[in-house]
């Protein structure tokens, strides 16, 4: 892949384009969770790093980076038993800094989800950021653009991420092997990452377990609270997930008993279990439902959501 094969974000393509040959020392890709930021910025690196400045495969430089042995290319994350990137780990790269290039014109850095480095991390990293050396390019990915320190993003270029069209989601899908399907593309809202976790196999089986369990609610049992408790333990670390699903099952259910038209409904693989729901209750059950779970929006952080949040959730299903 290079940048002429990449898909979607045209803006920033043609940006990192014209900058090939002379980027800037810094970059920031910011944007939403599952938008391609680390694959773009792997792609540019590439081709940055290239002899032909093309990505092309063949080269030892373009050889060494697919293999990521390139002396020249570093790739920084948050290692899985920290809470955060460490000032250590930048001073590494500032470290490597200095020993300039090997076989590229530039040396390249991505950090990766940028805003985990502490703010120690990020006040050392801002020393280099301000007086670079020539050969130096670094691209931070970040979902949240704020808690980067505003003068780390003062001396970068933001580039930020947009939504896919439908056409671009259907033609990553085909590059991936599968085909796109209606109730994918309409639920992924534009986002890549989500429109390919409907093919895994375990997301699909949390999402049919999460229909059926709202199928099977009666908006009386009181039972059913200790029956959702129990299960929806292990969507605690996925709660987005739960979250989305549960809304868009009861908007289609709503929709569908408000207006009796099918084509309005965002599950089309789901269509039979939505009527049956919506047949099974009035209208202004289903609205109060979808209000109670909508109201949880306030909640900033969804992946640390408490237990309180979820027994409120079991204690709307129940009829509370």
């Amino acid at each position: 892949m290079n940048l002429d094969t990449f898909i979607g974000q045209n803006g920033l393509v043609a940006t990192l384009k014209k900058a090939l040959i002379q980027p800037f020392h810094a970059y920031i890709f910011e944007g939403e969770k599952g938008l391609g930021k680390k694959l773009l910025a792997m792609t540019f690196s590439k081709q940055v790093l290239c002899e032909k400045k093309l990505a092309c495969g063949a080269c030892k430089s373009c050889r060494l980076f697919d293999a990521l042995t390139h002396p020249d290319f570093k790739l920084i994350k948050r290692d899985e038993d920290r809470k955060e990137i460490s000032v250590d780990a930048i001073r590494e790269i500032i470290k490597d800094i200095s020993r300039g290039p090997i076989f590229a014109s530039k040396k390249v850095y991505i950090i990766q989800e940028a805003e985990e480095m502490s703010t120690s991390a990020q006040n050392a990293l801002l020393k280099t950021l301000e007086e670079p050396p020539e050969y130096a390019l670094f691209i931070l990915t970040c979902n949240n653009l704020e808690r980067l320190l505003p003068t780390v993003v003062s001396r970068s270029l933001v580039l930020s991420f947009k939504r896919y069209s439908s056409s671009e989601i259907s033609e990553i899908l085909k590059n991936h092997g599968l085909e796109p399907k209606d109730y994918v593309l309409k639920l992924c809202r534009g986002n890549p990452k989500i429109a390919l976790d409907f093919y895994d196999k375990e997301v699909q089986n949390k999402r049919d377990y999460i229909f059926d369990k709202l199928l099977s609610y009666d908006g009386a049992s009181f039972s059913l609270i200790k029956e959702f408790e129990s299960d929806f333990e292990k969507f605690k670390d996925d709660f987005v997930f739960l979250f989305e699903t549960v809304i868009y099952f009861l908007r289609d259910a709503l929709m569908f008993k408000k207006t009796n038209l099918v084509e309005l409904i965002t599950n089309t693989d789901k269509l039979e279990k939505i009527v049956e729901f919506a047949n099974k209750h009035t209208i202004s059950h289903i609205y109060r439902l979808l209000q109670d779970f909508m109201m949880l929006e306030k909640y900033p952080d969804a992946n640390v959501i408490s237990d309180n949040v979820l027994d409120m959730i079991f204690l709307k299903l129940s009829g509370g």
